[in-house]
């Protein structure tokens, strides 16, 4: 069988400084001067100084939100995201009407796959903003990882209402079709995507699997070709590219495929086990055989059933 696409690699990260805006802040002298510092570094990608600035703009004035907000921002790029959450939580509690701090702590619960308190989150920032695209989006992405492929789809379509030209949120709903069986619709979405944003190896690779699944390999390898020239270690579109020519009886050319594959990675069993298959086919026992042996040795039971029948 095919691979099934990689699923859910889109998690939308707003991690923009000054984002909330906060009118009220009267923030003067120093404090201002170390949030304008850390955010300098932040932007430049020295996030440890960036972090020493906020703590210290923290410790001036523990009732301004701005600081903790970007802290919080800090915190998640470094994967702190305890750290992050204890300061969006802390942001939350100073100044309750922005929805930033709750999607900000959603994606740092998303990250520790606290998913419904994700959810929770993103929720509450969508009562507070209910055109906010990109929070539907991560809610759709937390139900999917939830195995909830309705729910999720349901939000996809909402993010999709308010921002239609949103190529994450129409590849993740094509992955949540794929799962319904609904194959042609994945296309759709999958085309849809590649139109706004044609330089996303996985969105070639997971349309190659969803062709391949209607059984239109040709199309499908052309697809898996397309993901291999942007992405030249995607394993994944190698190995679906060989098993559609496989399916085609293109032995010959699979084995060329799983030759470059096992280049990538001499220890992937199941391309090893493949290519004996397909060497098989073409008449090379001899290989097929120096194939199944080393991939029963990698641990594949196939292999060793191959072996057994065909090599002794």
């Amino acid at each position: 069988m095919l691979k099934k696409p990689v699923f859910i690699n889109y998690i939308v990260f707003p991690f923009l400084f000054f984002l909330l805006s906060f009118d009220v802040f009267c923030q003067q002298g120093l404090q201002k001067d170390l949030i304008a510092s850390g955010i300098l570094k932040a932007k430049l990608g020295d996030f440890k100084k960036a972090l020493i600035d906020f703590d210290q703009a923290v410790l001036l004035d523990t009732n301004e939100a701005e600081p903790y907000y970007n802290r919080g921002i800090v915190k998640s790029e470094l994967r702190d995201y305890q750290g992050a959450i204890s300061d969006f939580t802390r942001v939350i509690l100073l100044k309750p009407a922005y929805a930033e701090p709750y999607f900000n702590r959603g994606l740092a619960r998303d990250f520790l796959k606290d998913y419904q308190g994700a959810i929770l989150d993103y929720s509450k920032a969508i009562t507070l903003k209910p055109d906010y695209s990109e929070a539907f989006h991560n809610l759709g992405l937390a139900r999917y990882d939830l195995l909830d492929y309705q729910k999720a789809l349901e939000e996809f379509s909402r993010a999709l209402q308010y921002k239609p030209d949103f190529p994450e949120a129409l590849y993740n709903r094509g992955l949540c079709r794929f799962n319904l069986q609904d194959r042609i619709g994945a296309i759709d979405d999958f085309n849809a995507a590649i139109k706004l944003d044609s330089a996303q190896f996985d969105y070639y690779e997971s349309r190659g699997a969803a062709k391949a699944a209607l059984r239109q390999y040709e199309g499908a390898i052309n697809d898996f070709s397309i993901a291999i020239k942007l992405n030249p270690g995607d394993v994944n579109a190698y190995m679906n590219q060989a098993l559609a020519n496989m399916y085609l009886k293109r032995y010959g050319e699979a084995v060329l495929i799983y030759d470059r594959l096992i280049v990538l990675d001499s220890t992937d069993s199941e391309a090893l086990a493949n290519r004996g298959v397909a060497k098989h086919y073409i008449g090379d026992l001899t290989g097929a055989c120096e194939d199944w042996k080393q991939a029963a040795q990698a641990g594949s039971e196939k292999a060793s059933q191959y072996f057994l029948k065909f090599c002794e």
